[in-house]
């Protein structure tokens, strides 16, 4: 439930509290939507996730994706679409992460901002609010680069 006033009684937690928001489903957009209603110190949010903590080797570490991608991995779930026409009615299994982060969890930290072009086209064909220079920044401010450099 996103939205509205509600309440969580999380066993063996020993929280009992009223919420304005409660997020179900903490990946990508979830954590920062949780995040940025957190900022107002006058709301009370709560954030939930399925899955085990995340400070498993495999999502600590770049190289250690594919490792997510084997069967029984911990921070991996699958869900097998309908049967595609395309591919004579094969099914095929969608990858999702289990975790706080949700894909995000386990996608080896791989981030693109997509080419500048893309933005302005779609600016082009009506989406004012999208140009590059827009959502410039908003990448920046999820981004932290080694570097200092942050263009």
């Amino acid at each position: 439930m996103a939205g509205g006033a509600g309440s969580a009684n999380i066993a063996g937690v020993g929280i009992d509290r009223t919420y304005d928001f409660i997020i179900v489903v903490g990946g990508s957009a979830g954590c920062v939507l949780a995040s940025r209603l957190a900022e107002d110190i006058n709301l009370r949010v709560l954030l939930l996730e399925q899955g085990p903590r995340n400070n498993g080797w495999t999502v600590r570490i770049p190289g250690a994706t594919g490792e997510n991608y084997k069967p029984g991995a911990r921070y991996m779930g699958w869900y097998p679409t309908v049967p595609q026409r395309h591919l004579r009615g094969r099914v095929i299994d969608e990858p999702f992460g289990i975790g706080l982060g949700g894909s995000s969890l386990v996608n080896g930290m791989v981030f693109l901002r997509g080419n500048p072009l893309d933005y302005e086209r779609w600016v082009s064909e009506g989406a004012a609010d999208w140009s590059f220079s827009n959502v410039l920044p908003y990448f920046k401010r999820l981004e932290t680069r080694a570097e200092g450099c942050n263009r």
